[in-house]
Formats: structure tokens, C-alpha cells, sequence
């Protein structure tokens, strides 16, 4: 597979894909721009060398349109390469992590080996769901499968804590009056920290309409990081809240994904 083969998938009006394509484009870096945003550049390039001047005239000014809007704070964001915008988007979980570690809501030591391990597998994931939200679209189908599994290991991690030591409580916690009220608070404490990393995901996003995996890693984002940052802010270790409370937020997260997308397409 070489550059003119590249070209030449193109102007058959599709995308090239395969194993060839990948082992391709990670040598060449020229390539790979074409495809990014779903093979967007590639396909508009291969659509004016076999276009007429009518064709061309629209294509320019569909072009010059697209660049009209690309102003602003956003535009000047997702301009920025993908190690800088995954840096800046770690930013605020460090800030919120380091806050929440200052207030000493729960102590390191208060925590357990179990629950500690926890939160640097979410830490470590944290990182690479961001990383991979932020790539460019997959061209290899192994590799899209990797991030559909990479946001359900997003949504499931936190369920991790249930099998920790320190995790107890009877069933009477679940008719208690407080119950509902302390699972409440912390379900949307967790949301309200994970919201500004699902909008900066959204802000980084460079396609013309964030598509549905950017969302669902973001729910898995929400997941990871207000489970991670629970952990070091609530001290209740009863299983039925830490389920009411703190796992359910990735979950309502990505359904609410879900049913915009599904809303938004049809």
C-alpha cells in the first residue's frame, strides 16, 4: 500500500480501510491528515479532481463557509495538536484530585490497599480514555473495537469497588431516611465535577458534529473521574450507596448519550 493507492480508495468515493491502510498511515504522516474527521479532507480532495467547474464553484464555497465559522475560543482549541489538547484536558482532573486529597474527607490511610489500587487504575484510565477521545477516528476495525471496549471498561471499573474489604452495610440502610438523600448528593456531586471534562471534551472534539463515540467516552470519563474523586470525598463505604450514589452516574451518563444521539440522528 502506498500514497497512490491512498488516492486512488479515495476517488472511488469511499474510505480506504483495512490492515494495509493502517501499517500505511503510520508511516506517512501526509496520509493520515486525509483522514481525519472520517476521511473528510480525503474525500473532498478526491471530489475536486473529478469534478467540473459547477462542482468546484460549490465545493469552494461550501470550503469558504466551513472556515467563516471556524473562530472563537473553540475553534482556537481543537486547532491545538492532540498531545496539547490531552494535556490541557488532565488539567482540571488534577486540580479537583488535588483539592479533594487536601480537604482529607478520607485519609490515604482510611482508604484500604483495595480501594487505593482503585483509584490509580481510574487514574491511569482517566488518562486513556481522554487520549483516545481525542485521536482521530479509527481506520482499522480491531482498533475501533479497542475503544468500544475502552469505554466499557470506562463504565464498569468503579463496580470495582464493590468487592473491596472496607465495602459493607446491611439492608436496613436501605429504609433509612437519609438514604436517598446522601445517594442523591453524591450522585450529583460526582456529575457536577465531571461535567467541565465532558464539555473540554467536547470543545477539543474536531469534528463538525461531536460524534457519538466522543460522547460515550465522555460518559465514561464521568464515570472514571467522579468514582475516582468520590473515593477521596465521601467516607460512606455501604454498598447499596456506593451503588445508588456513585456508580449509577457513568451509567445515566451514557444513557443520556445515548438517547441525544439516537435524537439528534433521527
Amino acid at each position: 500500500m502506498d500514497c497512490a493507492e491512498i488516492r486512488q480508495g479515495f476517488r472511488t468515493g469511499g474510505v480506504p480501510s483495512g490492515p494495509l491502510v493502517g501499517a500505511h498511515l503510520r508511516e506517512c504522516a501526509h496520509c493520515a491528515e486525509l483522514f481525519r474527521n472520517a476521511g473528510a479532507l480525503g474525500r473532498q480532495l478526491a471530489a475536486v479532481e473529478t469534478a467540473d467547474a459547477d462542482s468546484l464553484n460549490a465545493l469552494q464555497a461550501t470550503t469558504e463557509a466551513l472556515l467563516a465559522r471556524e473562530r472563537g475560543v473553540r475553534a482556537f482549541l481543537r486547532s491545538r495538536p492532540t498531545r496539547t489538547r490531552w494535556l490541557l484536558i488532565v488539567v482540571l482532573p488534577a486540580v479537583l484530585l488535588a483539592r479533594e486529597l487536601l480537604r482529607h474527607r478520607v485519609s490515604l490511610a482510611e482508604l484500604g490497599v483495595t480501594r487505593l489500587f482503585t483509584g490509580l487504575l481510574l487514574l491511569v484510565a482517566f488518562g486513556l480514555i481522554a487520549r483516545s477521545a481525542l485521536s482521530p477516528l479509527p481506520i482499522e476495525r480491531h482498533a475501533a473495537q479497542v475503544r468500544s471496549a475502552l469505554a466499557l471498561v470506562a463504565w464498569c471499573l468503579p463496580c470495582v469497588l464493590w468487592f473491596a474489604p472496607e465495602a459493607g452495610g446491611s439492608t436496613d440502610d436501605l429504609s433509612s431516611g437519609g438514604f436517598a438523600l446522601r445517594s442523591l448528593t453524591c450522585f450529583g456531586y460526582g456529575s457536577a465535577l465531571g461535567a467541565p471534562s465532558f464539555m473540554l471534551l467536547w470543545a477539543f472534539d474536531r469534528g463538525q458534529r461531536i460524534p457519538y463515540r466522543v460522547m460515550a467516552l465522555g460518559a465514561g470519563l464521568v464515570a472514571v473521574l467522579s468514582s475516582l474523586l468520590l473515593l477521596f470525598h465521601c467516607p460512606n463505604t455501604q454498598r447499596a450507596h456506593v451503588i445508588a450514589g456513585h456508580f449509577t452516574i457513568g451509567l445515566v451518563w451514557f444513557a443520556a448519550v445515548s438517547i441525544a444521539s439516537s435524537w439528534r440522528t433521527s
